[in-house]
């Protein structure tokens, strides 16, 4: 079990939008509906599960990579209006990945080379397309 708490840390910096949560959310929507792929599929959900929420400011989110590595992304939304009044950004980080096993990787457990592969495929395949559907600016923050 892994337990999603401000001590867990994160697989490089959280990505800020220049946005609002609901608008971020929507677009969440829409990347999930375009691209059905990034769901968790059935066979994977499992791991999900073994997720224990403790942060009343985040939001679970995960995305699903079939092509290989095969990788279920365990990334946390984070309100910032929640935690800092400010309501014209939302935060989203990487707390861990799953490879297919019921051990969570942390980043702690990554090697220098699979931290900078975790970081693009979620850059080059979600950051990129929320970008577009927020039409925001997006920063990279500690």
């Amino acid at each position: 079990m892994l337990t999603a708490c401000g001590t867990m840390g994160q697989i490089g910096d959280s990505v800020r939008f220049s946005t609002s949560t609901a608008k971020l959310e929507s677009a969440l929507d829409s990347l999930y509906k375009n691209y059905p792929e990034y769901k968790v599929p059935a066979t994977w959900a499992k791991y999900k599960s073994s997720i224990v929420r403790a942060s009343p400011f985040t939001e679970d989110k995960f995305f699903y990579f079939k092509s290989n590595p095969e990788e279920l992304y365990y990334v946390v939304l984070i309100n910032d209006s929640v935690m800092t009044d400010d309501s014209a950004r939302t935060r989203l980080a990487i707390r861990a990945v799953n490879r297919g096993s019921s051990k969570w990787i942390l980043e702690s457990g990554l090697d220098n080379d699979a931290e900078e592969a975790i970081i693009k495929r979620f850059d080059d395949e979600i950051v990129s397309k929320l970008r577009v559907y927020t039409k925001s600016k997006v920063l990279k923050e500690e």
